[in-house]
Order: structure tokens, then sequence, then C-alpha cells
């Protein structure tokens, strides 16, 4: 994507028109009539995306990168490691004015599931980073592969995505990255570590905290932020 074209708009075309692959959810574009509540959905996600990166334009320093979206977080919002507990404002710890400037909007069916989706990973992670006093916009988190991979004939199943499809998809971190102004990138988990250095982004990885490692992927982030470079913000706005 041309610099001049890079914006959060321009962002949200360029993921609807990746090209279709097997057993792959494109959230932004892509209709799941068992688990979407309306066909609404996708516009649902992608404006939810397009609002997310537009409140974050001038502010992000940081950029964590996960392996794929999660069929229990990213599927349903459109928002990488972020559920619909988070954006529905019913999460005890992740406040919704922590993502989007209003709380957002269900796209999973109330029939398939009575209560909105949680998801541990975005669980962990957002509270990790507000705790950590990062403000809100400092940060975005995002996957390798961005569309939600899944096991054949389970759209409620996640798998790693493959080398083909991360070639397939290659363009879309390094527009993101231009259009934030190229901050800093850490990959979570080794997967993550694998999928960018194929990339061309060799950056050495946290521990991504689901399985077990959410202690060490807590350690890990607090000793980064020991020597990461802050925005110069009043301590009461650092909090979402």
């Amino acid at each position: 994507m041309k610099a001049s074209a890079l914006t959060p708009e321009a962002f949200v075309l360029q993921l609807q028109a990746l090209p279709s692959l097997p057993n792959v959810f494109n959230p932004w574009r892509d209709f799941d009539k068992a688990n979407d509540s309306s066909r609404d959905a996708p516009r649902q996600r992608a404006e939810q995306l397009r609002s997310y990166l537009a409140r974050r334009l001038k502010t992000t320093r940081l950029v964590l990168v996960a392996e794929a979206p999660s069929w229990r977080g990213a599927k349903f919002t459109g928002i990488a490691m972020t559920s619909e507990r988070i954006l529905l404002n019913e999460h005890p710890n992740v406040p919704a004015s922590a993502v989007l400037p209003s709380i957002g909007e269900r796209t999973s069916s109330e029939r398939q599931f009575p209560r909105c989706l949680a998801e541990q990973t975005a669980t962990i992670v957002w509270s990790q980073l507000l705790e950590s006093e990062f403000s809100s916009d400092e940060f975005v988190l995002w996957n390798a592969f961005p569309c939600h991979p899944y096991k054949a004939g389970n759209p409620r199943s996640n798998r790693k995505p493959g080398l083909d499809e991360l070639k397939a998809t290659a363009d879309v971190l390094p527009s993101l990255l231009a259009l934030l102004g190229k901050p800093k990138v850490v990959p979570v988990g080794k997967v993550a570590e694998r999928a960018l250095k194929e990339l061309g982004v060799s950056v050495p990885a946290v521990r991504h905290p689901a399985n077990g490692g959410s202690t060490s992927f807590r350690k890990a982030m607090t000793r980064f932020v020991k020597g990461f470079p802050r925005q110069d913000v009043p301590s009461e706005t650092q909090r979402a």
C-alpha cells in the first residue's frame, strides 16, 4: 500500500480484499451463518477495527503481534487479542473505553452463545498492559496471520497458519506498521516470532500467555516496560 494511501479505512479495505483461503475466516468480510448475529456482522467488525486504529494513529509506540485470531476473540470483534466481553464492557478488569471510544457491538449469535464470549489471552494481555500503566492508545494488538484459521469443518476451533497462508497475507503487517508510524514490534510466542522472521522482522519473542504462560508473559512484559520510552502524558491518563 502506498504511503499516501495509508488510512485506517484503506487498511480495512486491504484486509477485506485478501484472497479467500480454505478453512480461513476473514472477520471483516466473511459471514458465518451458524455463529454470526446477522449479515451485518462483517461490517460491524470492520468498523470496530477502523475505529480502534483511528484512535491510535499518532500515539502508537508498541505493536504486540501474536500468531493468529482466536475464534473466541478477533473472529467476532475484528480486533486482535480482544474479546466481546471486553468490547461490551462486561469484563471486570478491562473497560471497553480502553479499546474504543464507545461500547462495541456484539457480532456473535446470542442463540449460539447466550453470553458474549470471553478469551483468556485477551484478558491477560490487556490486563497486563494496563496494569503496567500503558496508555491504552500507546499500543496496538495484531497477529502475524490476520485472519482466523480453523480446523476443517469446525469454525469454532483454532489452528496454526501455514507458511503458504502467511505468504498470502504478507503485505498486511508492513501496511499496519507504516500506518502507525513504524512502532516497535514485539512477537508474542515463538510461533509469532518465526512467522515474523519469515516476513523479514527478526525480533525476540515474549512468552505467549496461553497454556500456562501467563506468569512468564507478565514477567517479560514487566521487564520490557522498564526500558521502554513512554509518552509524556499525565499519570491519570496512563490508565484506560
